[in-house]
């Protein structure tokens, strides 16, 4: 990154939502890749209440978007996929979208909350939500486009319910914990060693002028601060933990294929700033991500990329349930 462009990125201080946080570092992109708090300037938006049918739903293009949903389904005809476990599942088609583009910004282009829908293009949230739900969607007795789509929304959503910017969860401890509730995924942190994070979760609702949906609108303001408090009640029955980075290679062995893995962070007010999936390879764990320099990828150690994210302390673990 040039001289001239990373202080004036180092001065913009805060991001859109969580999934929205991530700038590339050119150097060293197999193992460092630089995650950076930046601002975005979508546009202010009110939010609807949400309708059962296809204009509450956003992607690239819907018909593009059905015909790559058919051809990755053709791709997967010939083997017998739907019987297989799900870590077998998480990593076969986490595999099928390696090379696919990371992009910003992609759940924050419409002016009211909407379900976007993507198979070509990813942030990393975005990515670990889309080869869940497909997952998820390929083990169920009638697979489809319509299933497929109904499964981002439960995970993506309190309780999987579309109701406006505030129901998306957005951090993501509040996301395994919601898909916790409702046996979506399991948090494995606390039972591989994870240690107490002593923080309060507040960075949105404190920095809120840097978000253009809760600036322009005071009812989005106040449930996204009704919603951290919620968090915070929660927390004093169920605190945070965490694995620091110099003990993740101690739980290799304890690792599955299609574990989401959240890094963990210091920055204050917030739990997390990147996401992805266990993936083993025959040299030991590695991490799929839709990484911020600029595609899906395999990192080839799971600990030595955690060691390269700015800010990173270590990662949450929760495995999605079989």
């Amino acid at each position: 990154m040039s001289q001239i462009i990373k202080p004036l990125l180092l001065c913009t201080l805060l991001g859109l939502s969580f999934s929205d946080y991530f700038l590339p570092n050119i150097k060293d992109i197999d193992h460092k890749d630089s995650v950076l708090v930046t601002a975005k300037s979508n546009p202010s938006t009110h939010q609807n209440s949400p309708q059962n049918n296809s204009e509450n739903i956003s992607s690239i293009d819907i018909s593009e978007t059905k015909a790559e949903y058919q051809r990755f389904m053709q791709t997967l005809s010939d083997r017998k996929i739907t019987i297989l476990p799900i870590d077998e599942v998480l990593q076969t088609v986490s595999t099928k979208f390696l090379g696919a583009a990371y992009r910003e910004g992609l759940l924050d282009q419409d002016t009211t909350e909407k379900l976007f829908v993507s198979l070509t293009d990813f942030d990393c949230v975005l990515f670990v939500e889309t080869v869940l739900a497909f997952s998820r969607n390929l083990r169920s007795p009638s697979p489809s486009y319509e299933n497929f789509v109904e499964k981002i929304q439960e995970v993506r959503y309190a309780d999987g319910k579309l109701d406006g910017y505030c129901s998306r969860l957005h951090y993501f401890s509040e996301w395994i914990r919601d898909n916790q509730k409702r046996n979506i995924v399991r948090d494995l942190t606390s039972e591989l060693g994870g240690v107490p994070l002593n923080k309060k979760l507040d960075f949105m609702s404190s920095n809120w002028q840097k978000y253009p949906r809760l600036k322009n609108n005071e009812a989005n303001h106040q449930c996204i601060l009704a919603m951290e408090q919620k968090m915070e009640q929660e927390m004093r029955s169920q605190p945070l933990r965490y694995i620091p980075s110099r003990k993740i290679r101690s739980i290799y062995s304890l690792l599955k294929a299609g574990d989401i893995i959240a890094v963990t962070t210091d920055l204050k007010g917030l739990d997390a700033t990147h996401t992805g999936f266990v993936y083993p390879t025959a040299n030991g764990i590695g991490f799929i991500h839709a990484s911020p320099s600029g595609k899906v990828k395999v990192s080839p150690d799971l600990q030595r990329y955690v060691e390269g994210v700015d800010h990173a302390i270590g990662i949450m673990v929760a495995r999605p349930v079989n």
